[in-house]
């Protein structure tokens, strides 16, 4: 591939916009595209034939190591990161970034490493942020950066988040993205070329490929500091980037968040022990029930013990599930329905 790369990212109100994107593209579009749209791991892997239905260029998922061709575009599969090198696709089962895998990051963070001022990154509708700090690597790469108006996005965060965080090159509605990408893909490909070795970059595309090696942390850990929190996914420490335009943090087992993602996996995770204590609170009612029931309880001491015992853990149970509601009713869970995808 000598001439530009197309990388697209969105999550919530995805299929709709990216329908009306690639839909103005001809056949004659002489780019590769490739798509990451946020899906659930259990996702029965349509998306390409929906999109299919709206493009004149053949939509896939591409196969693990498979050539880049020019006017094609590439959908990144449920549960696997598509990740761009020189001249191939790779799929990859590495940490999930901002609780996705695929996420919009390791994608446009790997084509900025290989293809550098090729790259133009589009993101569009979605909660939270996925996408910013890749969109500013392929920034730093000196690519191009383009953003949908954020005023017709379904789910205008995601392009609100890269326009506060990266200098953007074009922001624009879908109506005008189509002729935008055609401009931008005829250029002349002479002016395009790989990216210079960025050491954070690398370092995060191979975490990104599951490589989780020492050398591979070692060389992350430089960049990065002790963050003084703990990852949600699996309890390990959390390191946080000392690149401060973003704030991202990530553990030793590759698990990657922005600020944002990961107070909602916080949130996510209270909900989970929370839940877990109230089953643990109605156990205890019930298992106290049963041995009130029992011959053996028919002596006093026991039964007053297991009476108070069944009146504290009822009472606690029901303060538990105040703060679940309390949870519920208040804080906005936005990151969660970018889940419901087919």
């Amino acid at each position: 591939m000598n001439g530009r790369i197309i990388v697209i990212g969105a999550s919530y109100g995805g299929i709709e916009a990216l329908s009306l994107l690639i839909g103005q593209l001809p056949p004659t579009f002489p780019a590769p595209v490739f798509i990451v749209q946020h899906l659930g791991a259990g996702s029965t892997g349509v998306l390409p034939r929906i999109l299919a239905r709206a493009s004149s260029l053949p939509v896939a998922h591409p196969q693990h190591c498979e050539l880049i061709q020019p006017g094609r575009i590439y959908v990144a599969p449920p549960d696997r990161h598509m990740l761009v090198h020189r001249g191939y696709v790779a799929l990859c089962n590495g940490p999930r970034e901002n609780r996705f895998r695929p996420a919009v990051d390791p994608l446009f963070r790997s084509a900025a490493l290989a293809y550098g001022p090729a790259v133009v990154g589009v993101v569009l509708t979605g909660y939270l942020d996925d996408g910013t700090a890749g969109l500013m690597a392929i920034k730093d790469q000196h690519g191009t950066a383009v953003v949908q108006n954020p005023l017709e996005a379904i789910a205008p965060s995601m392009p609100n988040s890269a326009l506060a965080s990266v200098s953007v090159d074009h922001r624009c509605n879908l109506a005008e993205m189509g002729a935008l990408l055609i401009m931008l893909a005829n250029d002349d490909p002479a002016m395009v070329a790989a990216g210079s070795r960025d050491e954070l970059v690398g370092a995060e595309v191979s975490l990104a490929e599951g490589n989780l090696a020492p050398d591979v942390w070692s060389k992350f850990e430089t960049m990065a500091m002790p963050g003084g929190l703990n990852c949600p996914d699996c309890q390990s420490a959390l390191f946080m980037l000392r690149d401060r335009r973003v704030i991202r943090f990530r553990c030793r087992a590759g698990h990657a968040f922005s600020a944002q993602s990961l107070l909602c996996a916080q949130l996510e995770s209270r909900e989970s022990k929370l839940g877990a204590l109230l089953g643990d609170l109605s156990e205890e009612v019930a298992l106290a029930r049963l041995l009130l029931d029992s011959p053996l309880a028919q002596t006093g001491n026991l039964c007053v013990a297991l009476k108070a015992r069944i009146q504290q853990a009822e009472h606690r149970a029901a303060k538990v599930n105040e703060w679940l509601q309390g949870n519920s009713a208040i804080e906005p869970q936005p990151g969660r329905m970018a889940l419901s995808v087919p």
